[in-house]
């Protein structure tokens, strides 16, 4: 049974968005997006550019950005009797890491989602490419409403990075409705990506240019790294009035000591954390729920969604983090890698963040429960009607708030 404390409506997270104002191309310039600013201290709403991102955040602040990379993932192969089939590669089976199956040779094993008709166990699809390029996919497995596949490929010594930059497409959301261009294996990219993994782009960090993060620097503004690499639950939207009822996807996260201790530091200074997208958010809060709980082992680890409902957690974030160094250091583990299923809705409490740069969301998503969670139903709705109404452009293309605790 659900306290009160959590009852909320999902209608109360729903707005009209005309089809008009999801951005199907992204900006030419990435920092002229629009940047609208929340202060909830005084209920204040401000219209800026992200260029002016560092004149509004100074040395006081870290910036903690996500930098997971989109591969191209997407696969068009074909059934025996001709039919076309649709093959989106979600996550490696043989390998621990994704960017160590992606830098691997054939046979590997992948969970994907697919689209066709009688996608039966035991069928085989297969794709003939230019230069002698040949792929097979064979169903060894269905899990629910996904399909995990052998992979097996030609010429054999291609791993399948190399494969995929020859004949993979990069995932655009199904939001966005046109052709895909040769430019958005670059523009569907922030300029910070280097950890090979997702299939969708953490778009808040979009709009970073190299200007902004000079201009950053030069204001004393740490920026830190961390990784989490996003899946297709990113793109599922609540089926239910009931949110207790939806079941949120699994991402992996992976953490070096290294950021710990940095992160450790900012928290001593007091300074303020200010999370680069919903991913990075979801992740921060996950170390604290890690740091806080007695997991035996940080081998395999995987956070429920719920993990924070009925909890009465004692120890600060300094407090948390310290206790996850510890427990890396007594292990002699440099990294962390896991899965978080967090699911941040209306009556959680922030443990780790000050504020958050995110796009703009899809009605009844869990991407604007997060949003609503962080600054409440009714300034949501207010900073959703006041984007609208002075042309905002939303969703992964489009452009962005900062929103202030």
């Amino acid at each position: 049974m659900v306290s009160d404390k959590f009852s909320f409506s999902i209608d109360d997270y729903n707005y009209y968005l005309p089809p008009e104002r999801i951005a199907q191309y992204p900006l030419e310039k990435r920092d002229n997006a629009k940047l609208l600013v929340y202060d909830a201290q005084n209920n204040k709403i401000e219209h800026k550019f992200f260029y002016h991102l560092p004149e509004i955040i100074d040395s006081n602040y870290v910036l903690i950005r996500n930098n997971t990379k989109v591969f191209p993932a997407r696969l068009f192969l074909r059934k025996p009797t001709g039919g076309n089939v649709e093959l989106l590669l979600e996550t490696p089976l043989d390998h621990k890491v994704p960017e160590k199956a992606l830098n691997s040779r054939p046979p590997q094993k992948w969970l994907c989602i697919m689209r066709g008709k009688n996608l039966k166990l035991g069928l085989t699809l297969e794709g003939k490419f230019s230069d002698n390029i040949k792929i097979r996919a064979k169903i060894i497995e269905i899990y629910e409403s996904k399909r995990i596949v052998e992979l097996n490929w030609e010429p054999s010594q291609l791993t399948l990075s190399e494969l995929l930059e020859e004949i993979g497409k990069i995932p655009l959301p199904e939001y966005i409705k046109r052709q895909q261009k040769a430019d958005d294996k670059i523009k569907y990219q922030t300029l910070f990506a280097t950890k090979e993994g997702s299939i969708a782009a953490p778009t808040a960090g979009l709009h970073f240019t190299e200007m902004v993060n000079d201009d950053l620097v030069q204001n004393g503004v740490e920026i830190l790294e961390l990784t989490l690499h996003v899946g297709s639950g990113t793109f599922v939207p609540l089926k239910t009035d009931n949110v207790d009822n939806h079941k949120m996807h699994y991402e992996q996260f992976q953490i070096d000591i290294q950021f710990l201790d940095r992160l450790r530091e900012s928290l001593r200074n007091k300074k303020k954390i200010i999370a680069v997208g919903t991913t990075s958010v979801r992740t921060l809060e996950s170390l604290y729920w890690i740091g806080s709980s007695d997991f035996s082992s940080l081998d395999n680890i995987q956070l429920n969604q719920w993990v924070w409902r009925n909890s009465n957690p004692t120890l600060t974030d300094l407090d948390s983090i310290e206790k996850l160094i510890d427990m890396m250091r007594k292990n002699n583990s440099t990294s962390l890698i896991g899965e978080t299923q967090l699911m941040i809705v209306p009556g959680y409490e922030f443990k780790m963040i000050n504020g958050m740069i995110t796009n703009f969301h899809l009605p009844k998503s869990t991407l604007l429960l997060l949003v609503g969670a962080f600054v409440g139903g009714e300034p949501m709705q207010e900073i959703y009607k006041e984007a609208l109404e002075n042309n905002y452009r939303f969703l992964s293309y489009g452009d962005a708030t900062l929103l202030f605790k």
